[in-house]
């Protein structure tokens, strides 16, 4: 069960073992007052708003937050973008904060912090992290970007807070990292769950122990979807669970401060989502209706807390459920995600068939021959192509194998694609975000 701590800058027991009746309360209070904030403030919503014939008072109930418009990523590229447009609640100049995203499919989404959200951000990275593992006196090898990106900079406010040293290390020189991790005696470890993969490759190549010779004891990944077999590897090829850690993920977006959102206990049974500063829904992505408890759909975010820039029922694109169990470390009030199970963007229609490549990631893994993979959906040939291509050491390969992994692809998705061996290190490796689905289309 949880501990208070003596630290109130990152443990809140009268918000962290609330009920889940005094959280509704709490959530109904700000989502009102949110509401009427940016109707009030922002020219952007006020027109949303009228234009979907609702006023912030016909809020009576949380529920009653489905009769509000949605909020998009375009939206915010179209009236937020370069300086918060109409979006923005406060003059820019009360906004000493910037952040966005790095604009791969368009313009960049923008998004302003006053000195108030600042604060904000700060304490939800640090209540993340002290949930994760972290504690004063720890090592943190923050291996996210410090740049325009969130992930750098969200991380090292956090873990400043609860009493961390914080290595910024940032992206790159992988070799190097490595070194700095056992001189160092680093005991939290950062970054992308491919980017912590390939960490652990290296380590095993360079023929390093990781019980006896690193310190790592907890590895935070999060920015992509991973499977529960990344993770063994993770722990097992860093060290954590020989120094009575493990890997837990971190879930967070750019439109929502940025890292922090939702997070993993110790018990690593699905991130908690901190609804006292977030209101979650799940909603079937292609009709936008609302769906139930633990069924899996679109998540949808409303910014509860947000001076400059709030966003109510901002479509994350990201496919999860929300679970209303109650968890062991006693959070009762807190639903968890099991993680991002795909992307919206990410899908693809093959043979009539709707596919998340995150489904096949999760098969691939349960083999231990498998190293690394790749799919490739051709779109340049007819019929269209799909491609599995698979890390195998060339000892371990056999037709045996290669009927073993498409039979648990056709289980998780229901087609048999082309599935190839390819040598162990011919497959790209990231020290960021993964790419390991190519689309490829006629020009």
């Amino acid at each position: 069960m949880l501990k208070v701590a003596a630290e109130p800058k990152y443990w809140e027991p009268s918000i962290e073992t609330m009920s889940p009746e005094e959280m509704r309360k709490l959530q109904l209070k700000r989502l009102k007052a949110q509401l009427r904030y940016v109707y009030e403030r922002s020219p952007f919503y006020r027109r949303k708003f009228d234009e979907a014939k609702v006023k912030p008072d016909d809020l009576k109930t949380l529920e009653d937050l489905r009769k509000f418009p949605f909020t998009t990523k375009m939206d915010i590229r179209q009236y937020a973008y370069p300086h918060g447009g109409e979006i923005i609640c406060v003059p820019r100049s009360e906004c000493p904060y910037f952040h966005c995203t790095s604009g791969t499919t368009g313009k960049p989404t923008v998004m302003y912090y006053t000195r108030k959200d600042q604060e904000n951000w700060t304490n939800i990275m640090a209540r993340a992290l002290y949930g994760t593992g972290v504690r004063k006196g720890d090592i943190m090898m923050n291996i996210y970007g410090y740049y325009l990106f969130t992930g750098g900079l969200g991380f090292h406010y956090g873990a400043a807070r609860v009493g961390a040293t914080v290595i910024p290390w940032g992206i790159g020189r992988t070799e190097a990292l490595i070194e700095a991790l056992r001189d160092y005696k680093a005991t939290v470890i950062t970054g992308t769950p491919s980017y912590d993969y390939y960490i652990g490759e290296l380590v095993k190549k360079m023929g390093i122990d990781p019980e006896k010779e690193l310190s790592l004891r907890v590895s935070i990944p999060g920015a992509e979807t991973w499977t529960e077999e990344m993770r063994r590897r993770i722990e097992e090829w860093l060290g954590l669970k020989a120094h009575g850690g493990g890997a837990r993920m971190m879930y967070g977006l750019t439109e929502m401060y940025g890292p922090g959102m939702a997070t993993e206990c110790e018990y690593e049974r699905g991130m908690h989502v901190w609804v006292d500063y977030y209101y979650p829904e799940v909603i079937d992505p292609d009709t936008g209706e609302p769906l139930g408890p633990d069924e899996q759909g679109e998540l949808v975010l409303t910014n509860l807390v947000a001076e400059a820039m709030p966003l109510i029922r901002y479509r994350t694109r990201d496919i999860t459920r929300l679970i209303y169990d109650p968890c062991e470390c006693g959070r009762k009030a807190f639903p968890r995600m099991p993680g991002i199970l795909g992307r919206v963007d990410d899908a693809f229609s093959y043979k009539g068939t709707k596919i998340y490549p995150s489904a096949i990631a999760e098969r691939l893994m349960k083999f231990d021959e498998v190293q690394e993979f790749q799919i490739v959906f051709d779109k340049t040939v007819m019929p269209y192509r799909l491609l599995v291509k698979v890390e195998v050491p060339a000892d371990k390969r056999s037709p045996q194998l290669k009927e073993a992994i498409l039979n648990e692809i056709d289980k998780a998705v229901f087609v048999r694609p082309e599935l190839e061996f390819v040598d162990v290190g011919s497959l790209p490796r990231w020290e960021g975000k993964a790419k390991r689905v190519v689309k490829l289309e006629s020009a």
